[in-house]
């Protein structure tokens, strides 16, 4: 009885491996097949035709926010032979219910053309809508720069800010709106990052 369990289980851990080594370049395809859909979402609506070109990873500054990666991949958005813009991952640290990953699509002026959460854990009904699949909330920061508010107007209403919250739930908010801002005001002060000059 022993030696089937122990032969069962050398079987079935050796069809879990011979599995996983199948189909784990499925599994890369697929996950980099899912980024460029998430990327072109975000800057295709806005500016037409482009294509988005290979990520460049860029080392930051000491003083850098931990809304970003060090280093940073930047991925440039091309209109022909011109760079017209850029796609940053960023995170909101301080979620309701953990690390808010998004993407952040802007021009070379450091206008927002979008943001989209793509990984999240928050509160079914409440946090998760900052997914632009639930609500357009998201959607409010397309068309800003960060000095086109003044540095408090970048937070919630709740705190004074510009940006609304959810009825029962403000931690989400606060936290993408913080992260955003951060992300924002940094580029500001190292445009070459994201491909733009001042």
């Amino acid at each position: 009885m022993t030696f089937r369990l122990a032969l069962f289980g050398l079987i079935a851990s050796s069809l879990v491996g011979v599995i996983y080594v199948i189909t784990e370049p499925m599994i890369i395809e697929s996950k980099e097949d899912a980024r460029n859909k998430r990327l072109y979402s975000i800057a295709e609506p806005f500016l037409g035709e482009v294509k988005i070109g290979t990520p460049i990873n860029k080392v930051l500054a000491n003083d850098a926010p931990v809304s970003l990666n060090n280093p940073l991949p930047v991925t440039p958005i091309n209109n022909g032979k011109l760079q017209i813009g850029a796609v940053v991952p960023f995170r909101a640290l301080d979620g309701y219910s953990g690390t808010i990953e998004l993407l952040l699509a802007l021009d070379t002026e450091r206008r927002i053309l979008g943001v989209r959460a793509i990984d999240y854990e928050e509160t079914l009904g409440l946090g998760d809508k900052i997914d632009v699949q639930k609500t357009d909330w998201i959607l409010q920061f397309n068309g800003l720069r960060y000095v086109d508010l003044s540095p408090t107007a970048w937070a919630v209403t709740k705190d004074g800010g510009q940006f609304d919250s959810f009825t029962g739930a403000t931690i989400t908010p606060r936290a993408v709106v913080g992260a955003l801002a951060e992300t924002l005001a940094y580029f500001e002060t190292y445009p070459e990052i994201v491909g733009s000059g001042k």
